[in-house]
């Protein structure tokens, strides 16, 4: 009979598997976290340290405890450190090339932490174009010295004035030799001595009214020609006289527009006061927003793909010579990656944050899911109350549809700076913040309204002697505020976004400072319309001249018509009968 066990095939095969076991219990923890270090740090382009990995067989998963990755743009410190990541996998789809994790747990996330060395960049990040650092800044409230504007500005009104005048002498020549081809004294004493003739013949009966019937009508037939030629002229007068005029009136407040375009670019208008806050807050709050549109796009990858996709086919650009990862449909598709759920709690220095992200994966059209967050915040040192909820929905790429909410209640805002204005920089010493947001993003049209409305302020204006009498005036109002609401809308596309700040202490600071505006303006106005008023008085006074001598013009013309009409009443009477005049 035949052994059934071979003692020695058996004691082999346990020393190859307690081998196997072993290798395993001693490197594959350090290779898992080696993986993670190498491929993420591929991913970030910079530096991603990992102080433990465990991996287990049954269940399937992975533990990773100290996470740090690397900021690109500041390696002395982390984009993200993780405390503790746990997850399992998904066994039976390894096997089709595919990382499911169904539920990950994702402990003291935090931002922005300090690195104890600084991190390596392996792949240095792109640098935004160069632009001028925008600081927020009070409009300049110095008196400017009127003889340097003068030399500086040039005044519009003196060639304006010239234009008219010569435009006005063309009209006043043109004119006159219209009115010198009318009928001109030599042909009006013809037609009187003609009326005259007319009415000796009268005299001689009725053989002599006969004989004058035809002279009769051929008078009125000339006067009465020359009369339609006067009255047509007298109408394109009427037309290019009143357009004269109202050049004229151009002209003469010419130099009062002078005065008003000079003083508004050498003072504060009444629109830049009606909107202060715009000038003080809206570098700062644009900071805010910057940081936020930096996120985004530092998180993209978790839900957006990038490479070209043609009908239900993804191409993903490959590397030379290794092929096309092409996606075919599948009865019941899966991504590639996909996370289902995170429950994270995320610990920014104020207090614990948990919630859940769900669906996160760079395939969104195969899951046919949107990723979706809800965070709440939870013992605040800060705050009362926080919560942030969201969808970002790009499972159609070329109509992402992405939107979110927050919600803070009762944030403690002391120390935030409002502007960092060199003549008036403004900060909460004290206050409470409520804070509302709502945004949406989708491929054309970026737009979000943001409220913080603040209560038991306290606002540190900085020094008194700073900012002239300007700013002073300001800070004197800002010290009375205890409460106040700040606006700010954003529009525009992702790429060209505008933020427009709005906020109820326009109208404190407007009151605060209009009187003292008002009596600067008006003195420049006064030295400027002295100045302008000595270049151009003389040419005004030329000018009227010259619109007397085209207003005469029309007087001739009213002259010769009356003439004309009662010369045609004179040959109606000559003719027994009536004419009408006209």
């Amino acid at each position: 009979m035949k052994k059934w066990i071979r003692w020695p095939g058996l004691i082999g095969f346990v020393v190859v598997v307690g081998v196997v076991i072993a290798l395993w219990f001693l490197f594959l923890d350090g290779i898992v976290r080696r993986m993670v270090e190498k491929g993420g740090t591929a991913v970030v382009g910079a530096e991603v340290d990992l102080a433990r990995a465990q991996v287990t067989l049954v269940p399937l998963g992975i533990t990773l405890s100290g996470l740090q990755v690397t900021d690109p743009q500041a390696p002395e410190k982390n984009s993200l450190e993780v405390s503790r990541i746990a997850f399992s996998l998904d066994s039976l789809n390894l096997f089709r090339r595919k990382v499911i994790i169904n539920e990950m747990s994702a402990e003291g996330l935090q931002f922005g932490t300090a690195r104890k060395r600084q991190g390596k960049v392996v792949v240095p990040p792109p640098k935004p174009p160069e632009e001028k650092k925008k600081e927020s800044a009070l409009p300049s409230f110095t008196m400017p010295d009127v003889k340097k504007v003068l030399q500086d500005e040039k005044f519009e009104s003196p060639a304006f004035i010239e234009q008219a005048q010569a435009d006005l002498k063309k009209k006043n020549e043109a004119w006159q030799k219209t009115v010198a081809s009318m009928p001109d004294k030599t042909a009006l004493d013809a037609y009187q001595e003609r009326i005259k003739k007319l009415k000796e013949a009268k005299k001689g009966g009725l053989k002599g009214l006969k004989s004058a019937g035809a002279d009769v009508l051929a008078l009125t037939k000339d006067l009465n020609r020359d009369l339609d030629a006067v009255k047509k002229a007298k109408a394109e007068f009427g037309a290019d006289l009143a357009a004269a005029k109202a050049l004229v009136e151009k002209a003469e407040k010419s130099p009062l527009d002078d005065v008003r375009r000079i003083a508004d670019k050498y003072s504060i208008s009444s629109e830049g006061l009606a909107n202060l806050s715009q000038t003080l807050f809206g570098g700062s709050v644009r900071g805010w927003i910057d940081k936020g549109v930096l996120w985004y796009g530092r998180l993209k990858p978790m839900f957006e793909r990038s490479g070209e996709k043609k009908g239900n086919v993804r191409a993903v650009k490959p590397l030379r010579g290794k092929g096309v990862d092409v996606r075919f449909k599948e009865a019941r598709p899966l991504p590639d990656f996909l996370i289902g759920t995170i429950k994270a709690s995320l610990q920014p220095g104020a207090g614990t944050f948990t919630g859940t992200i769900r669906n996160i994966t760079p395939d969104q059209d195969v899951l046919g899911k949107p990723l979706t967050f809800s965070f709440a915040g939870s013992g605040l040192q800060d705050a009362q109350a926080a919560n942030l909820t969201g969808t970002l929905d790009h499972r159609k790429a070329d109509l992402p549809d992405d939107s979110m909410e927050i919600a803070v209640l009762g944030y403690k805002a002391a120390g935030m700076t409002l502007s960092s204005a060199a003549s008036l920089p403004v900060s909460l010493q004290e206050g409470t913040m409520d804070l509302e947001l709502t945004g949406r993003r989708d491929a054309k049209v970026i737009s979000a309204r943001c409220v913080a409305r603040v209560k038991g302020a306290k606002l540190n204006t900085g020094s008194d002697e700073s900012g002239g009498a300007f700013a002073k005036a300001i800070r004197s109002s800002l010290a009375k505020i205890s409460a106040f609401t700040l606006t700010a809308d954003i529009t525009g596309t992702p790429d060209n976004y505008q933020v427009k700040v709005s906020s109820d202490l326009d109208k404190v600071m407007k009151e605060a400072a209009g009187s003292l505006v008002r009596e600067q303006r008006e003195k420049l106005e006064k030295d400027l319309k002295k100045a302008v008023q000595e270049r151009t008085q003389a040419k005004i006074a030329g000018l009227k001249e010259s619109m007397g001598g085209l207003g005469s013009q029309g007087g001739k013309l009213d002259g010769l018509q009356d003439r004309l009409n009662s010369m045609i009443k004179d040959a109606g009477a000559t003719g027994g009968g009536k004419l009408k005049l006209r």
